[in-house]
């Protein structure tokens, strides 16, 4: 399963035009030690993303989740030196967002953003038709974005959304003025 799900991920990331790197941490169980989480937060320093996007912390279903996520959120800490002056090299840190899960309502997911995919939910639409084992989610997501991009058209009032992702962000936007 861990070769079919890699291959997948590596064709989803070329239909989207993206480069995919795999950890190889495991999984069922994800184990993330201290040297991984280093590694992990090294990453963060190389790359210096300005968003960082994980699963939630809480998944009934899959333990998996919930570990990536704390390790996600403590690499981003290390990485960015809860942002302030350190004695180590740190990032701007980036901001942190959770994805949609499969389930919301039971991993306490509240959306806090809507980005509209409407003009590339082709490409999502192809890259979810790699992930051939999970056929399930691909029906699921594309009712999803349909139902986002309503929520999206709503809250905004831009009617040219037609499909949207929600994501929960983790730590508090920072604005000069409202």
């Amino acid at each position: 399963m861990k070769e079919i799900r890699h291959g997948e991920a590596e064709r989803a990331a070329a239909a989207l035009g993206a480069e995919f790197e795999c950890l190889d941490l495991g999984d069922y169980p994800l184990e993330v030690d201290k040297g991984a989480l280093g590694g992990l937060a090294d990453r963060i320093r190389d790359f210096a993303p300005d968003v960082l996007v994980t699963h939630t912390d809480r998944d009934p279903f899959n333990p998996d989740h919930a570990a990536a996520f704390f390790a996600v959120e403590r690499a981003r800490a290390l990485a960015a030196g809860a942002g302030v002056a350190s004695a180590f090299e740190t990032v701007q840190p980036p901001e942190f967002l959770l994805f949609e899960p499969h389930q919301p309502e039971l991993c306490n997911f509240v959306p806090t953003t809507f980005v509209d995919i409407t003009p590339v939910i082709d490409q999502k639409e192809a890259a979810m038709a790699e992930m051939k084992a999970q056929e399930y989610l691909r029906s699921y997501y594309g009712q999803r974005a349909e139902q986002r991009g309503n929520h999206a058209r709503r809250s905004s009032g831009n009617s040219a959304v037609r499909y949207a992702e929600a994501f929960q962000r983790v730590i508090p936007q920072v604005v000069s003025a409202l």
